[in-house]
């Protein structure tokens, strides 16, 4: 019959083949050995990846596995330059209210004392303190103290200090922002640039300082590229740092083409790394639409980004978005640039740096008395700290910008700011007093709703509600200034579950490939965005005939629940050839000589029909005959399949080669099969769960029938055990 594939007879397939290893091989594995192989696949641990777009939502972050958004109140730019800063002290300070972002110069630029009338300047090193890429030569003349430099020679001081800053921002969980280069914004800051012709002994950078950053001096951009390798080159090992290319570049003279060109060169440095970094570009103060952004530039930075018009008009290019820079708010160092934080976030962003003056030499724990145009404190470090926690509780890659649920009139004055996942999850944020009720858009179900508190983190008013469907009215508790709101859907809570993914992270985390891998897309769910896509091509893929993920093993003598649900396409048309969607299979015992076998429990779709095929053995060696013979095996026709529709599946089991075992499955709810009696392998490790498509095309003799190639898709997969039910597993439930 159609559920015979034999699986002895298969050869490699994407890789080293489990049925591919001599049983010779296996026998001399030790048990465990085997296991990991067979689920790994021999893959090997990779060195983790730097910071990067998250693949399933490029507005955020994905860093160490883990959706992300970075928000900070750091220092103005000079823990590396400015060698009497303790950045030890700082990067602590940082990670002490969960702040994730340091934004660092170069050394290429540095500020004079006094500049913007800002009192102890961490950009401003004092007489003798600033420490940059090139060496001080044994010529004197600097005029902020000690010799001119050599643009020929790297500091290796300089270098040390900034791999250690790295490194220490690296164990704090601190994400780097390397600043390339600034523009001179007076003749004051230019004349303490080492580019300057007067300030090193190479005669580069005669020019004025509206012509630093342009293509017109090879002479001085040779330096330039040679720093931005030198740089990169240090720092390519680290998995928190991407580049800016310039600060502000929008003043002193500094052309679209001279940035294109850095951009090129960091992305030529990289070229052979296989850990490659992310580029920002600095693209305006408050917001600008770009309309076609540099394709190495991964971030767009904006200053002074309020109101966040810059996450609105750029949303469309797919980047991240950040307010890299704060300041000029009048003298209350903490209410604007929390409302700031707040607003640029909750409006799709996902990068806030407010740049905090607190943080100088002597007091980099961040308590100095700010006497400058900005904000910062401890004050405003732990309000921050309540907004990054409170982002953080969603499922990012599934928020999406969404004001338009918002169905209330609001008061004058007053912004409500949405990201939603519909249905599922609503960050809202309210900026501005008198705001009495706020009605939003919402599917039916039900929901907790909390009203933050964003000064002091707490849920000043909670509420749980069932809702038919269409608009929902709240009503806030007393507030000053902002508040936050955030909706959840209330789900029934499972019991039992042993394994669960409905691929909502947007990955496979927790399965291995078998054969080609599948993807994870969001063409089609079964619920929420995201689901299992299996594509098999018999005569593309590097495997003709598996497309599988491996999941979950099972004990035998014991009892689970399985939930699953799979969607053929109309394109899935009925072929004689047979195919598997689903299966539990087992390691065979090699140590007494058994070879592999089927699988032990199959569901199919040969010939246009579902179908199951149990098996079973009590013996301790299948092959003892000296050919395969089962104990017995059983197929169940459920008739022709239907497509264009999911079709959710849930199997109970007791595992077991003895007459105690259990099998029951229901089909969209409906009992379809109830077995009692044998159902396994006498095997020393139980089954493995497996889906995806597996097809009789394992030999190239084998003709087609009606296709070539398929594409069918999973989701909702659930695993339970003893202690669960049908509702705890079931897909939609």
């Amino acid at each position: 019959m159609h559920g015979r594939p034999d699986r002895s007879r298969t050869t490699a397939c994407g890789g080293v083949s489990c049925s591919t290893l001599s049983a010779g091989v296996w026998r001399r594995l030790p048990a465990a050995a085997a296991i990991l192989l067979f689920i790994a696949g021999f893959s090997y641990a990779q060195p983790p990846e730097p910071i990067k777009l998250h693949p399933e939502n490029p507005h955020y972050f994905l860093w160490r596995d883990r959706p992300t958004v970075l928000i900070t109140s750091t220092e103005h730019y000079g823990a590396v330059l400015n060698r009497a800063f303790d950045y030890k002290r700082y990067l602590a300070a940082l990670q002490t209210y969960g702040l994730n972002l340091t934004r660092t110069f170069s050394g290429a630029y540095c500020e004079p004392v006094g500049a913007f009338k800002i009192e102890r300047n961490t950009l401003a090193p004092a007489e003798g303190n600033l420490l940059c890429p090139w060496a001080r030569s044994d010529t004197p003349g600097y005029p902020n103290g000690g010799n001119k430099f050599d643009l020929t020679k790297w500091d290796p001081q300089y270098f040390r200090r900034l791999t250690d800053f790295a490194s220490e921002a690296n164990k704090r969980g601190v994400v780097v922002e390397m600043v390339l280069f600034c523009p001179f914004y007076e003749d004051a800051m230019w004349q303490l640039s080492p580019m300057n012709a007067a300030n090193n002994i190479n005669g580069i950078g005669p020019m004025p300082r509206t012509e630093v950053y342009t293509l017109k001096h090879e002479g001085l951009l040779a330096v330039q590229d040679a720093m931005v390798r030198q740089i990169v080159g240090t720092l390519k090992d680290f998995d928190n740092v991407y580049y800016e290319i310039c600060n502000e570049p929008y003043f002193g003279g500094v052309t679209e083409d001279w940035q294109n060109h850095i951009a090129q060169t960091i992305t030529d440095a990289e070229s052979g790394f296989t850990r490659k970094h992310l580029i920002a570009q600095n693209i305006a103060n408050g917001s600008k639409k770009i309309e076609s952004p540099n394709p190495h530039v991964s971030i767009l930075n904006f200053h002074y980004a309020k109101p966040p018009t810059a996450v609105i008009e750029n949303y469309s290019s797919n980047r991240v978005i950040g307010d890299d820079e704060t300041g000029f708010a009048g003298e209350d160092r903490v209410k604007p640039y929390r409302l700031e934080g707040w607003d640029f976030i909750i409006a799709g962003g996902a990068v806030y740096d407010n740049l905090d003056y607190s943080f100088t030499v002597g007091h980099e724990d961040g308590t100095a008395e700010i006497n400058a145009p900005g904000g910062g404190g401890r004050e405003l470090q732990r309000q921050l700290q309540i907004l990054g926690r409170f982002i953080r509780d969603f499922d990012l890659p599934r928020m999406r910008p969404d004001d338009a649920v918002v169905k209330s009139d609001l008061p004058k004055g007053v912004t409500v700011r949405v990201l939603a996942d519909p249905g599922q999850a609503y960050a809202v944020y309210v900026k501005g007093n008198d705001l009495k009720n706020l009605a939003m858009e919402l599917p039916a179900g039900q929901y907790k709703a909390d009203w933050v508190n964003t000064k002091t983190g707490s849920v000043d008013k909670s509420e749980s509600f069932k809702h038919d469907r269409g608009p929902r009215t709240l009503e806030p508790p007393q507030y000053a200034d902002d508040i936050a709101l955030r909706i959840v859907a209330l789900t029934r809570q499972r019991k039992g579950l042993i394994s669960f993914n409905d691929f909502e992270d947007g990955g496979m985390k927790g399965w291995r490939a078998a054969g080609n891998s599948p993807g994870v897309t969001r063409d089609i769910a079964r619920r929420g965005r995201y689901a299992l896509k299996t594509t098999l091509d018999r005569g593309k893929d590097s495997c003709p005939y598996r497309t599988e993920v491996i999941g979950p093993q099972a004990d035998i003598g014991k009892e689970y629940w399985y939930g699953f649900s799979i969607f053929l396409p109309d394109d899935y048309v009925p072929d004689k050839i047979w195919e598997i969607v689903a299966q539990w299979n087992c390691i065979p015992d090699y140590d007494v000589g058994e070879k592999w076998r089927n699988p032990v429990l199959a569901l199919f779709t040969t010939g246009g029909r579902w179908s199951w095929v149990t098996r079973w053995d009590a013996k301790r060696n299948t092959f003892e005959s000296g050919k395969r013979e089962y104990g017995g095996e059983r197929e169940y026709d459920l008739g022709p399949y239907r497509r264009n529709i999911w079709t959710d599946w849930v199997v109970h089991i007791k595992w077991s080669y003895k007459p105690d075992g259990i099998l029951q499955i229901w089909k969209n709810g409906e009992k379809v099969i109830d077995q009692n009696g044998p159902n396994a392998f006498n095997d020393a490790y139980g089954p493995i769960f497996k889906m995806g498509l597996y097809k009789g095309w394992t030999k190239p003799e084998t003709r087609s029938d009606a296709v070539n190639s398929r594409v069918l898709y999973h989701d909702e997969f659930r695993m339970a055990g003893p202690g669960a039910t049908y509702e705890d597993v079931a897909p939609g439930s």
